[in-house]
């Protein structure tokens, strides 16, 4: 009798165990969310076979690729997560626009994210393509690896996918040198001759692990709030942070480990977050570079609150330009403390000065449009000096510096200027 009631409870356990494996494994409880969008031009039609690259943006590792259909369309399932993506199509801007961070979104499970990109059309004049492959000294693709080629000081790139294949699109025609960025491990150098038209040139990259560099240093604060930055190591050809060497600092200092050999432009507090990098220190010296060789090298940082933009701009969360009407916006700004006077500048998608500025260098410098200390807002091109006129479809970036008079020459400073990625717009 024992028995046959040992042997009920047993079957009984048994029923319940796999109802409870039924019950867990439900699509009612799915982990996954989905992606999902459509990419157009800034004159709504549909941008198809653009290639688009998912990150996970805790990690900055790729975790799926795909390419828009002939409508424009993508759609992708994603574990519940944080992510970001890069876009890259033959004949337009990326997305982000090169040089300026990704924004961040959430993907839920059993739920849509819908995100739709417009893209800026391009005019690259003989333009070509570079594609291949980035493989660890082992023969394994390695993904996440920025791929900048560079003729000159002009640079052109693309991020490999989780496969390690990577395309470069609108290159100009010419000859190249191909490398491949990525913490921890350094690359080779590969030449690569664009032509024209749509067959890609070739250029395969081995990188091989064990960079052993650092870049370390400490911020300090002036006129400001003591609070952690982040900190990162970019390219100097295409002023894109190099994946895996961005950090925050801890009680204003910081260390940035596995660092490849090679040449860089080091930045502190890039994101929007009230604080920029001392300006004058910037306008004497030019931007802080940091040469790293297998060993520990130092780059200090300087840094101060920001100007804080009125309208036309960008959110702070965001990087997309802001839409305008017209082409001559109003710029207005929040007064900055112990200012004499304002300087404006006004930068196209190419990163050329088009309004005000800078002219000279050392003691010669000279501002080329400045606003008395009493105002707080200009129209762009009201001293018609400017160089171009804005033009429709296409983004813009103007800045504010506040200058304070001093004794010497030049007779005055910068104390602050307005965010990298803030002041982005588009008519």
């Amino acid at each position: 009798m024992k028995n046959t009631h040992l042997v009920i409870i047993i079957v009984v356990c048994l029923f319940l165990s796999q109802a409870c494996k039924k019950s867990s494994s439900s699509p009612n409880t799915s982990s996954k969310g989905t992606l999902s969008g459509a990419i157009t031009s800034t004159s709504s039609q549909s941008v198809s076979g653009a290639s688009i690259i998912v990150f996970n943006a805790n990690t900055n590792l790729p975790v799926g690729t795909i390419s828009t259909g002939a409508n424009g369309s993508y759609t992708i399932q994603l574990d519940s997560g944080s992510y970001y993506i890069k876009i890259y199509a033959q004949g337009y801007q990326s997305i982000p626009l090169q040089g300026f961070s990704a924004v961040p979104f959430t993907v839920v499970a059993d739920n849509t994210t819908t995100i739709n990109y417009q893209m800026n059309t391009l005019q690259v004049t003989n333009a070509g393509l570079i594609s291949g492959h980035s493989t660890s000294g082992s023969g394994s693709p390695l993904a996440g690896v920025l791929v900048v080629a560079h003729s000159g000081s002009a640079g052109y790139s693309s991020v490999t996918d989780n496969n390690g294949n990577y395309t470069i699109y609108n290159v100009p025609a010419g000859s190249y040198s191909v490398q491949g960025f990525i913490a921890s491990y350094n690359s080779d150098s590969v030449n690569a001759t664009v032509s024209s038209g749509s067959t890609p040139a070739t250029a395969n990259l081995t990188l091989s692990s064990g960079a052993l560099g650092a870049v370390t240093g400490m911020i300090t604060y002036l006129a400001t709030t003591n609070k952690d930055v982040d900190v990162s190591i970019i390219n100097p050809y295409t002023r894109e942070s190099i994946p895996g060497l961005t950090t925050m600092t801890n009680g204003g200092s910081y260390t940035l480990s596995n660092v490849p050999n090679g040449n860089y432009i080091a930045r502190a507090t890039y994101r929007n977050d009230t604080l920029v990098m001392d300006p004058d220190w910037i306008l004497k010296n030019g931007e802080p570079t940091v040469a790293v060789a297998g060993a520990s090298a130092t780059r200090n940082f300087s840094v101060t609150g920001s100007v804080l933009l009125g309208s036309p701009t960008n959110s702070p969360s965001s990087t997309i330009p802001t839409k305008i009407s017209g082409t001559t916006p109003t710029f207005t700004w929040a007064a900055y403390p112990s200012t004499s006077d304002y300087a404006v500048e006004v930068s196209d998608e190419n990163g050329n000065v088009i309004w005000g500025g800078f002219t000279g260098s050392g003691a010669a410098i000279t501002r080329n449009v400045t606003v008395p200390s009493s105002q707080t807002s200009i129209v762009y091109n009201s001293d018609n000096s400017a160089t171009q006129p804005l033009q429709a479809g296409h983004y813009y970036r103007w800045r504010i510096y506040a200058c304070k008079n001093v004794t010497g020459t030049p007779s005055w400073k910068l104390i602050s200027t307005s965010e990298d990625q803030m002041g982005l717009i588009m008519p």
